[in-house]
């Protein structure tokens, strides 16, 4: 047995002798690889793709387009900037008009566009897309006339109207089984088809909803108490944008922490769109609460000292 034992490990020490004969020397580095840029560094173009101009995640400028999701587009650019490669392009946003979901989704997925901001997030999406970080959390409510509280029972065979490829259409059609629904292609579509009264019951998130209930139907009401889902908001890329996303990411824990700190430009740029001169109106307070949760779930950001 023991002269068995020796030559299995003669044969042993010949082939680790074979096999590192065969390798071939690592080449001695001192250097680090230089970085290179991502496509979005190397076109200099984040292009961004905006569905309709409603309130708060967009809204229409002189000078092209703001709302709470140009504030987080804004916060990607810059740090994409201050990531950047030497040699590469100084980035600016792009906005990319889209007529509708579906098409906007297709923009990202075919590479015409690299990032939406203010996108719901929804499971089935989650196939096909990555999502950042999100950066507000909304519920599937709707603005209905004063009486109807929005539960199932008093939808029935109501026609209520929704944004076509919407998280609220998938929603509102799985939790109610006697109402139709009557889709439009933009919010703005949904908006006017309310305030003109060809629609009495508009579904969507609460969010947009509550910012744009004074100017389309101050009288109704955002029903039910409790949404039908509660659904999260951020910004979405294609699967293959890693980079862009690991970037967006930090762009976002960045903004949220800056926010939790007290940043006062931080918070006058969030406070404009969600705050209480919003017509969202939540308070400092609740903004702070969410960030704080979010910034909870990863490594949370620290103020300099």
């Amino acid at each position: 047995m023991g002269s068995i034992r020796h030559a299995r490990l003669a044969l042993l020490a010949v082939c680790c002798t074979f096999l590192l004969a065969c390798q071939k020397p690592a080449e001695q580095t001192t250097d680090n690889p230089p970085a290179t840029p991502d496509p979005v560094s190397e076109s200099g173009q984040l292009r961004a793709v905006v569905i309709g101009t409603e309130l708060p995640m967009v809204r229409k400028a002189d000078q092209g387009f703001d709302g709470l999701s140009f504030v987080v587009l804004e916060a990607i650019r810059d740090q994409l900037n201050a990531e950047g490669v030497k040699g590469a392009k100084q980035v600016s946003i792009v906005p990319i008009v889209a007529p509708n979901v579906a098409s906007g989704l297709e923009m990202i997925r075919s590479g015409k566009a690299d990032i939406a901001c203010g996108v719901n997030f929804s499971w089935e999406r989650q196939k096909n897309f990555d999502f950042t970080l999100p950066f507000a959390s909304s519920g599937i409510r709707l603005l209905a006339p004063k009486g109807n509280d929005g539960t199932p029972k008093n939808l029935q065979g109501k026609t209520i109207g929704v944004i076509a490829d919407s998280v609220a259409a998938t929603v509102l059609a799985e939790n109610i089984n006697q109402a139709t629904f009557k889709s439009y292609a933009t919010p703005s579509d949904a908006l006017q088809a309310l305030k003109s009264g060809a629609i009495q019951l508009l579904a969507g998130d609460s969010l947009w909803l509550r910012a744009s209930q004074q100017e389309t139907v101050p009288a109704d009401v955002i029903v039910p108490v409790e949404p039908y889902a509660r659904s999260a908001v951020g910004c979405i890329v294609a699967e293959s944008s890693s980079s862009l996303l690991d970037l967006s990411n930090i762009a976002l824990g960045r903004l949220m922490q800056a926010y939790v700190d007290g940043d006062p430009k931080v918070r006058q740029e969030i406070n404009a769109w969600l705050g209480k001169d919003s017509g969202v109106g939540l308070t400092e307070e609740q903004i702070n609460h969410y960030y704080r949760n979010v910034l909870s779930t990863v490594a949370e950001f620290q103020k300099a000292s």
